[in-house]
């Protein structure tokens, strides 16, 4: 008796390898990460995803991987045993990729169509709430398309054994029964999977009368259904459409039941029979004729009807269009309010405004970072990113992080870079309107160790491990954490712990995903060490709440505690909102969350701050858990309207301030925003502006974000936009709109002004020329009672590496007046007294102009006219540009005691290069002084021949 051939059992071996190997690596990484979010308190939220999303991909892997083997199954049957193996494994393995791939779901998505929030608000055509556009329509489409898939690569399999069975029948005997039973029975399953995908089709096409609601339109004035779309496609022709798919479908189904007469037998051969297959080719030609004569019709009625008449049909349509897009922008309960600024200005104006004037913005935002990362970095490896706009105590700040960039350390070792280096340190801060006396801003907060002035609040805890860049680290360890330079030595303090993994416990875990031993091998670490992991805050925030998007803008505050936090603002988002606009790839846009991250123990809170929000209110009832409502008043303090949505809903009112359709279609009032000319002579669209500013109608300067408009192709004003920032009133939207019957003077025409004035023009061209450059900062539109001054300081930079920009003038532009002066509180001196002083010679000593605020140059304003003393001080009267001789003392004039002590300041300027070692600048200095000493001899001379 012959022996049983033995089973080979490697084949199964190595799939229970492979398995094993996929099931380790999966769950490790699963389990990784949920310890990650578990440290960060969120693990409940990565858990409730990660099940889902598990289920969806590996049950869908499962499921198409059997649905390969059944759908290969008749080609097995032909096969020899080996050839079915490695057909059967190639099924599984494939259909495994497929499912794996359609199962790929976002689980938010998924929890919300279950459970999710009502907007209170319906579309004009099919009357349904917006939440079934937002939550329940996406996943309708998205199922129906992945069972369409499906349906799909199922009858792609069967239609391959089909063939393969329609060729075998030429090379067995004619007289097997056999070849036609199964020949039919594959044709009667691919004929029914054909009928089955065309009533999926059916199906989709019916939803069409939903998904065209978020059509984009013409794009122009209509961002959703128009005339034809509303009138003919939507009612009639979808309908249409799905019954034609469903008489397709329906003939395919009769042909798969008559599969006995689609495909007879003749000579023991299986072939089609042509009568048969005439109805589905002419269900199939009715369906393509549908589409087509569907595009005709909508042609011929948009070209004959529409068209001609579009002013008129189409204005229910740009009405919807209107509303839809002033709803999911938040912009329809704007306060429009009219203001006509007056002619002239007082001191009593000036004086009751002197609060929100010594908050005016004289220093530029982006010199100031420039000013910080050169004076208050220290070391080449801390860093100060983009300065913020925040207040305290009523007095408007710029801040800044001091960051460690650990790609410039000198030597990056492990050591260094994982247990050494692991912060940054303290902020710096200043005033954004005071200035010292060689035009650099006053500092509030800055220095190592950490200092502060009043208003700036005490900050006793400076370190600074979460923030804007960082890579991950350890600590604490049995290493000293550097905090900043002592002399030749070094400050350092050891972490005491938050919101890191414990690297206790989780060595194996981190040894494996990290890819080094040092977890197990290293001496250095302790009980305590923690790994401290998405430093960035925007991964940080991201990794836990993917389903908010993120602004830009996060900057850094201090609470009440002393502590360092972050603040970014996150918003809620669809673009699923029928007629809407998109703005920011948005149709509906809330800034409804803002999220807070302590920059010493990386602990995140997000607040809900707008609990009216419906897709905010669909959130809180899936993640129960991680929102929080309460908000401490020292976090509100600092909460600000955010920039880019404060922008996206600017820009949509250049054209939705209109809400007639007529006017709306015929752009009567279209608007843009402002222009204005920025850093060396760049003409920039006018970004949004934080400011401290009293607005028309209130009695005290209040903190808010501001943007200007003029018309379409026009540079004067006619618009306003104040978002409001403080407690109370955060989130109000303020339209401020001029007469369009007289003129107001918009920015681009006000800096026209600037460089029109033949004193400001000479002397910015002068200092361009000299070693040197000019640069403008933003123009700033300030209310002083009820008239608009526009102001703008200009800073000059030396042509060299790593200058520093230096605030040399403030100007103010005010009813078509341009007046100059070395700190905001002269030039509006010099506006009250109808004084234009000329400016110094060029190269003079800064501060060389008059002043009222001493020898820093604050930019209040209050002090009367003539009070300076300084050099420079009314040597002229400007009246709307045109200069009359003065015959003052300043540095422009002629006289010894001018010249004298001109002579006496360059010598200063002189002692002072040659200490410092800049022997260029004292060469400068050296000439200059012999100029003014010629001068001066010269008028000596003069002077005794007319003696003589």
């Amino acid at each position: 008796m012959a022996a049983k051939p033995r089973r080979r059992r490697w084949p199964w071996v190595l799939l229970m390898v492979v398995v094993l190997a996929v099931v380790l690596n999966v769950g490790l990484d699963k389990l990784y990460q949920y310890r990650l979010h578990e440290a960060l308190g969120y693990g409940a939220v990565y858990a409730k995803n990660m099940w889902l999303t598990l289920g969806a991909r590996y049950g869908g892997a499962v499921l198409y991987a059997m649905l390969g083997l059944w759908a290969l199954r008749p080609l097995m049957r032909l096969w020899p045993r080996w050839g079915t193996r490695i057909m059967g494994t190639a099924a599984v393995l494939i259909g495994w990729a497929i499912g794996y791939g359609m199962g790929s779901i976002n689980p938010t998505d998924w929890y919300l169509a279950f459970s999710h929030a009502s907007f209170g608000r319906a579309d004009p055509l099919h009357h349904l709430d917006y939440s079934f556009y937002v939550y329940v329509w996406p996943l309708l489409e998205a199922v129906l398309g992945r069972l369409v898939g499906t349906l799909a690569l199922f009858a792609a399999a069967r239609a391959a054994c089909l063939a393969v069975l329609w060729l075998r029948q030429y090379v067995v005997t004619r007289a097997s029964d056999k070849v036609e039973v199964s020949v039919r029975g594959q044709a009667r399953v691919l004929l029914a999977l054909l009928s089955a995908i065309f009533v999926v089709l059916a199906a989709l096409a019916a939803l069409q009368r939903y998904g065209l609601m978020l059509a984009g339109g013409n794009q122009s004035f209509v961002y959703g259904p128009d005339f034809v779309n509303a009138r003919l496609v939507i009612p009639v022709f979808t309908w249409f459409h799905a019954l034609t798919l469903l008489a397709l479908a329906l003939a395919l189904a009769v042909a798969a039941w008559r599969v006995d007469q689609v495909l007879p037998s003749e000579d023991g051969f299986v072939r089609p029979a042509g009568r048969v297959w005439r109805r589905v080719v002419q269900a199939g030609a009715l369906t393509v004729s549908g589409y087509v004569f569907t595009w005709i019709v909508s042609a011929l009625v948009n070209g004959l009807y529409v068209h001609p008449n579009q002013s008129t049909a189409e204005l229910p349509y740009i009405q919807d269009t209107i509303s839809a897009t002033r709803y999911g922008l938040n912009i329809e309960q704007v306060d429009a309010k009219p203001f006509q600024a007056a002619a002239t200005l007082t001191k009593a104006a000036v004086e009751k405004d002197k609060n929100a004037l010594d908050n005016v913005r004289v220093n530029d935002q982006g010199q100031t970072t420039s000013i910080y990362n050169q004076l208050q970095s220290f070391k080449s490896y801390f860093t100060f990113a983009k300065a913020a706009v925040d207040r305290y105590d009523g007095h408007e700040v710029y801040v800044a992080a001091r960051e460690l960039d650990s790609s410039q350390l000198p030597v990056k070792t492990w050591v260094n870079t994982t247990l050494v280096y692991t912060h940054g340190y303290g902020l710096a801060a200043s005033p954004v309107n005071q200035f010292d006396q060689d035009g650099l801003p006053t500092i509030l907060a800055g220095n190592t160790p950490q200092t502060t002035t009043a208003p700036f609040p005490k900050i006793t805890r400076p370190e600074i491990y979460f923030g804007l860049r960082g890579q991950n680290v350890i600590a604490p360890s049995k290493q000293p954490e550097f905090d900043y330079p002592v002399g030749s030595s070094d400050k350092s303090s050891h972490y005491r712990g938050g919101y890191g993994l414990p690297i206790n416990g989780n060595r194996l875990l981190l040894t494996i995903k990290q890819g080094t031993l040092r977890f197990f091998t290293s001496d250095q670490l302790t009980d305590k060490s923690e790994w401290l992991f998405d430093r960035n805050i925007y991964k940080r925030v991201q990794d836990i709440a993917p389903f908010l998007r993120y602004d830009h803008d996060a900057f850094p505050f201090v609470d009440s505690r002393g502590h360092i936090l972050w603040m970014l603002d996150a918003y809620t988002e669809t673009d699923n909102i029928p007629y809407a606009q998109p703005f920011m790839g948005a149709d509906y846009l809330r800034n409804s969350v803002k999220v807070v991250v302590d920059a010493y123990t990386g602990q995140v809170t997000f607040y809900a701050i707008d609990t009216r929000d419906p897709l905010l209110q669909s959130l809180m009832r899936v993640y129960p858990g991680l929102f929080t409502t309460q908000v401490p008043a020292d976090v509100r303090a600092h909460f600000r309207y955010p920039q880019d949505l404060f922008a996206a809903q600017a820009e949509a009112l250049t054209r939705y301030h209109m809400t007639d359709a007529s006017a709306f279609y015929n752009r009567e009032d279209q608007w843009q925003l402002a222009k204005q000319i920025y850093h060396q002579n760049e003409t920039t669209t006018r970004p949004p502006v934080y400011q401290m500013i009293r607005m028309p109608g209130e009695t005290a300067p209040h903190f808010v974000l501001s943007a200007l408009f003029t018309p379409n192709g026009k540079d004067n004003l006619n618009g306003w936009l104040i978002a409001h920032n403080d407690p109370g009133n955060y989130g109000r939207l303020t339209l401020y709109q001029f007469p369009q019957s007289q003129l107001q003077f918009g920015p681009l025409q006000a800096e026209n002004q600037i460089d029109s004035d033949p004193t400001i023009s000479q002397q910015l061209s002068l200092w361009n020329q000299q070693g040197s450059h000019v640069v403008r900062g933003d123009l700033l539109l300030v209310p002083v009672g009820d008239s608009l001054l526009y102001i703008e300081p200009v800073y000059l930079v030396a042509s060299r590496e790593n200058s520093l920009p230096q605030l040399e003038r403030v100007i103010v532009d005010y009813n078509k007046q341009v007046y100059m002066g070395t700190s905001l509180a002269s030039a509006i001196d010099n506006l009250l007294s109808a004084v234009s002083p000329n400016t110094p010679q060029p190269n003079a000593p800064s501060g060389a102009g008059t002043g009222t605020s001493g020898a820093g140059g604050q930019s209040g304003a209050g002090a009367g006219a003539g009070q300076g003393t300084g050099a420079g001080q009314g040597a002229g009267m400007n009246t709307g540009g045109s200069t009359t001789g003065g015959a003052g003392a300043g540095a422009g004039g002629t006289d010894a005691a001018s010249l004298a002590q001109q002579a006496n300041q360059w010598f200063q300027r002189y002692t002072e290069d040659t200490a410092k070692g800049d022997f260029e600048a004292a060469g400068k200095d050296l000439k200059q002084l012999g100029d003014v000493l010629a001068r001066l001899q010269a008028l000596t001379k003069a002077g005794g021949n007319q003696q003589r």
